[in-house]
């Protein structure tokens, strides 16, 4: 947690938001490149969630920091694989085990390895979590990431969704903003996006190599440098930047299989 930041900064990780009201005790997370139009007036915080590891942190941290939010809808189409959408979910329902793995997630790397256990207790007990996520047949999600927009049923769905949570607002969190800030967490979602798909990549790679060469693959990462997320690979003996150093290791683990 860093004291570098206060409310006044708010949203407190970029990302791809949209700023509402204030008095609002809403925030929206629109899973996916889904495209929804409300009035502003309506919602806290409108934006997307598209990871169910490093997007799912940003979400947490940034209703965390605001007391006012006691509401998180989760709306959209989930995405095969991911499931950010069924990871965010299972935060609210399950939680986190010891090794902060999002407990009853199907995703495929759901760890918040950026985020205190206590911002996942502040979470659950600041906001309830509804869920409107469409649709819900798995055979239906989608397998990549396309832009969609939301059609007038599920539009008026979700308005209406945020009117009853406006009926029902319980008023400010009895408690102080929490105030987390990591480098993972702080960057660009765009640009973590890549670097950890380039680092899926660098891992995946190593085992499609001849078989007298995967036996390498099992090699553990080398920390050079927390502070500065910064590993070594030491079977390309390639020094590398991520995003997040422990979810690297995450990443690491699930493709080899560990």
């Amino acid at each position: 947690m860093s004291p570098a930041h206060t409310v006044d900064d708010w949203p407190i990780a970029p990302g791809d938001w949209e700023v509402g009201s204030m008095d609002s005790p809403t925030a929206i997370a629109v899973v996916g490149r889904g495209v929804v139009h409300i009035p502003s007036e309506l919602y806290s915080l409108k934006g997307t969630v598209k990871t169910e590891n490093i997007g799912i942190e940003k979400i947490i941290v940034n209703i965390i920091s605001n007391s006012r939010i006691r509401f998180l809808i989760v709306c959209g189409k989930d995405e095969f694989g991911h499931y950010p959408g069924d990871a965010l979910l299972s935060v609210g329902k399950n939680g986190v085990d010891e090794h902060m793995r999002i407990k009853g997630s199907r995703s495929a790397i759901p760890y918040l390895c950026n985020i205190p256990r206590d911002a996942v207790d502040r979470l659950l007990a600041q906001v309830e979590i509804i869920d409107l996520l469409h649709p819900k047949n798995v055979d239906e999600i989608v397998a990549y990431d396309p832009a969609y927009k939301f059609d007038e049923e599920r539009s008026e769905e979700l308005i209406g969704a945020v009117r009853k949570c406006l009926d029902r607002d319980p008023g400010r969190f009895d408690g102080d903003p929490i105030i987390v800030s990591t480098g993972a967490i702080m960057g660009e979602g765009g640009m973590i996006g890549k670097e950890l798909n380039k680092a899926s990549d660098r891992f995946a790679s190593q085992m499609l190599r001849m078989p007298s060469q995967r036996l390498s693959t099992s090699a553990s990462l080398v920390v050079v440098s927390n502070t500065f997320s910064i590993i070594l690979d030491p079977i390309d003996s390639e020094i590398v930047e991520v995003p997040s150093v422990e979810l690297a290791m995450r990443i690491k683990t699930y493709l080899s299989g560990g």
